[in-house]
């Protein structure tokens, strides 16, 4: 779901991790179809719904950010730890921090966006009252 979101918002999403072992990265995002323009976008995504993401985490994934024009993007069902938060904020990279409200924000934003199998992943109704 996060990758749809990232083509929705006109990013092209060359790498998706299968299940499993990942390396610490399970997205890898562009703004143009090779790769070659500035931000390249790493993307760490955790289901933990009922739990908060710990500072290590977001630590974790600035790690690695290796290149000036990296930004790490952090997507969980959850919520983050003030620790992790603050981490993100005061990082000397540049990390994004989207948690399951904000994830639903955008995913109404954009929806309109998606294709018709990403929108399955979530579907969405209007209801007029």
């Amino acid at each position: 779901m996060a990758a749809a979101l990232l083509r929705a918002m006109k990013y092209h999403t060359p790498f998706i991790s299968p299940k499993g072992k990942d390396g610490g990265l399970d997205i890898v995002a562009y703004n143009d179809p090779l790769g070659a323009t500035a931000p390249r976008l790493k993307v760490q995504v955790k289901h933990r719904p009922d739990a908060s993401v710990p500072v290590d985490d977001i630590r974790s994934l600035t790690g690695l950010l290796n290149k000036d024009g990296d930004i790490g993007l952090f997507v969980t069902s959850g919520t983050f730890t003030s620790e992790a938060e603050r981490s993100a904020r005061e990082s000397h990279r540049h990390i994004k921090l989207l948690d399951i409200d904000n994830f639903i924000d955008l995913w109404q934003e954009f929806y309109n966006k998606l294709t018709d199998d990403d929108k399955n992943m979530l579907p969405l109704h209007s209801i007029y009252f």
